[in-house]
């Protein structure tokens, strides 16, 4: 071996030596973010159990007090997961896995021709950052360190999504948003307007999305009407008992993509026509859109057994 190979060596097993520094160093900070999480979490079901909120309330849908019961034990499943496993990984004498924060990957589009698509996911953590907070939106103080861990754990599958979808791009999405509070904070221009079917469920107050709960990356396209894609034009005239909840939008998920979409591009999403929503109003399920006429958001919903020929779905993927 030669001095200068041997030189070589030693410059990479320091920079190894170095790079697994900075990788406890992260590992172990975002164990000690947990700490708070976790505790906050038990100390809700301790006083949920002790105020009997598990327990069905006047006027509430039969085993409404057992959801929050789920919801919250899943809650805290989640987080001490995350705990164990940083903690395994901490403690193994295996080499910490880098933590790769963006992704370049190839969509072959229906036509043949072929996209690559790059996600930062250090830039969307700024962005989002800054979004939630000029609108006024609290945001948990891990919420970097949950969307990191996230995107780890659901690298490859997201990987995937993308090749096989062309997602090209991310929302990232906090739990237990309030959905009046948002509808307030990223109202526009002339506001919403609520259409009979949704107000009768409940409105905002009681509209009912999948997965409320759990922080969440959503792939998304970021197209500004269904009709100019063909992966979302297919999907026009779908009837509501057809959309597939777990890969469509929650109205949460939407009135965030709406508003971010206008900040980066001017433009409102879906201009001429509507998209279904995994969100529940009563029985119906709701869609919306933006009026350009009057310059506000339109949400409305309909019967499971409703379709119409501007009425679609925005395809996603959700990981929690």
């Amino acid at each position: 071996m030669t001095p200068e190979s041997l030189t070589s060596i030693t410059h990479m097993a320091k920079a190894e030596g170095s790079s697994q520094a900075e990788l406890r160093a992260k590992y172990t900070e975002r164990l000690a973010n947990l700490k708070t999480p976790i505790t906050e979490a038990i100390k809700d079901y301790r006083e949920a159990l002790k105020d009997g909120l598990f327990e069905d309330q006047a006027g509430e849908e039969e085993e409404s007090g057992e959801k929050r019961k789920i919801a919250l034990q899943t809650k805290i499943n989640t987080l001490v997961e995350r705990a164990e496993k940083l903690k395994a990984q901490l403690d193994s004498p295996e080499p910490l896995p880098a933590i790769t924060l963006d992704l370049t990957t190839t969509y072959s589009h229906p036509d043949g021709h072929q996209e690559t698509i790059h996600l930062d996911l250090e830039q969307k953590l700024q962005d989002f950052t800054t979004f939630y907070h000029t609108n006024q939106i609290d945001l948990p103080p891990n919420f970097e360190d949950i969307i990191h861990d996230l995107w780890e754990r659901n690298q490859a599958e997201i990987q995937t999504a993308i090749e096989q979808n062309g997602f090209d791009d991310l929302l990232l999405i906090p739990a237990n948003l309030s959905l009046p509070d948002l509808a307030d904070k990223l109202k526009m221009e002339n506001g919403i307007y609520e259409y009979s079917n949704f107000t009768d469920g409940g409105s905002f107050t009681q509209a009912q999305d999948q997965h409320p709960d759990q922080p969440r990356i959503v792939l998304v396209h970021h197209t500004q009407n269904l009709a100019d894609r063909p992966e979302l034009a297919s999907t026009l005239n779908t009837l509501g008992q057809d959309v597939k909840l777990d890969q469509a939008l929650t109205l949460t998920d939407y009135l965030i993509f709406q508003k971010k979409y206008f900040e980066e591009t001017n433009q409102h999403l879906d201009v001429n026509g509507w998209t279904w929503l995994a969100t529940k109003s009563g029985a119906r399920l709701v869609y919306a859109s933006w009026n350009p006429g009057v310059g506000r958001l339109s949400v409305d919903a309909s019967a499971l057994s409703y379709s119409a020929p501007r009425l679609g779905v925005r395809p996603s993927r959700s990981f929690f």
